[in-house]
C-alpha cells in the first residue's frame, strides 16, 4: 500500500482518470489518501477520512511513507480559518490556500510533509469553539459561494460540503454524502424542536436523500443550492420566496452535537 498527501489547493477527483470526466469531489491541500492505482499522469486513490475513491492528477499528491502518514493521520487535526491565506515554501515562493484546507505537522506558523517545509501566513480553527452557534457562523462564511458538485471551498461547494466543512472547521467529522450524513446523530422530530446548527436532510420522489443544510433558527435554513444561500423552513421543506414555491421536501432533522 502507498501513501500520500494533496500538495496543491485544489485538486478535483474525478470519476475516470480523464479531464473531462465529472468531477466526484474535491481534494483539499493537507488530504491524506491512500493510493489504489497510477496510471501515467492519473491516480486513482481513496481518501482516508471519508468512504470516497476518485482519480487525481499525479502531480497534486506527494507520496509518504507509512510512518509518516500514520503520524499525520492520528495527529490533531488543524484547518486553515481564513477564507483565503497562503504559505511560503522554502524558497519564499507563495502557495495560496482556502478555508478548510488541512496543516499538517503544524507547530508555531510551521508545517511539513515529506521533504516539503513551509510557513503559514495565516489563522487556523485551533482554538475557536466546538459549539454550534460557532458552526453557524462559519457556514455564514461561505454565504454566496458558488454551487459547485463535489466542491469543498468557498470558490465552489456542494450542499454537503457545506455542512461537512463547517462541522470539520470545529473539530467534528461527518461523512461527505448527504446520503451517509444523515445515518449519524440524535433525530429531531420537529422543526420547532430543532436549534440552530442541526442539520436538515431533504428527499426526492423516491424518497432518496438528496439535499442538506444548516438550520439557522427563527425558521431559516443555510444550504447551497445555486449559491450558497438563505431560505425559510417549515414542516413540509425549504420555501424559496424568490421562486414563490417550496423547492425541497423535507425528510428528517438530525442533531448531530
Amino acid at each position: 500500500m502507498k501513501y500520500g498527501i494533496c500538495q496543491v489547493v485544489i485538486s478535483p477527483g474525478r470519476l475516470e482518470p480523464a479531464d473531462e470526466s465529472e468531477i466526484r469531489m474535491q481534494l483539499v491541500f493537507g488530504d491524506l489518501v491512500r493510493i489504489i492505482e497510477v496510471q501515467d499522469n492519473w491516480t486513482q486513490l481513496e481518501m482516508v477520512k471519508y468512504d470516497y475513491s476518485c482519480w487525481v492528477d499525479t502531480k497534486h499528491i506527494a507520496i509518504l511513507n507509512e510512518t509518516e502518514f500514520n503520524s499525520i493521520l492520528n495527529q490533531k487535526e488543524v484547518r486553515v480559518r481564513d477564507y483565503a491565506s497562503s504559505i511560503l515554501n522554502e524558497n519564499n515562493e507563495i502557495i495560496h490556500l482556502v478555508k478548510g484546507c488541512i496543516l499538517p505537522n503544524y507547530k508555531d506558523k510551521k508545517l511539513f510533509f515529506g521533504s516539503q517545509s513551509f510557513t503559514f501566513l495565516g489563522n487556523t480553527n485551533e482554538n475557536i469553539s466546538k459549539s454550534k452557534n460557532e458552526i453557524v457562523k462559519t457556514a455564514l462564511e461561505y454565504l454566496n459561494s458558488p454551487y459547485l458538485w463535489g466542491g469543498n471551498s468557498p470558490y465552489g461547494i456542494d450542499c454537503s460540503g457545506l455542512t461537512q466543512m463547517s462541522y470539520s472547521l470545529h473539530g467534528t467529522q461527518i461523512p461527505r454524502d448527504a446520503s451517509e450524513q444523515v445515518k449519524i446523530g440524535e433525530t429531531i422530530q420537529l422543526v420547532e424542536e430543532s436549534e440552530p446548527g442541526d442539520l436538515a436532510y431533504f428527499d426526492n420522489k423516491e424518497g432518496i436523500i438528496t439535499h442538506v443544510g444548516i438550520i439557522l433558527g427563527n425558521n431559516e435554513i443555510i444550504h447551497a443550492s445555486g449559491h450558497t444561500r438563505i431560505d425559510k423552513l417549515d414542516h413540509q421543506g425549504i420555501y424559496r420566496k424568490d421562486f414563490g414555491r417550496y423547492t425541497h421536501n423535507l425528510r428528517i432533522i438530525k442533531k448531530i452535537i
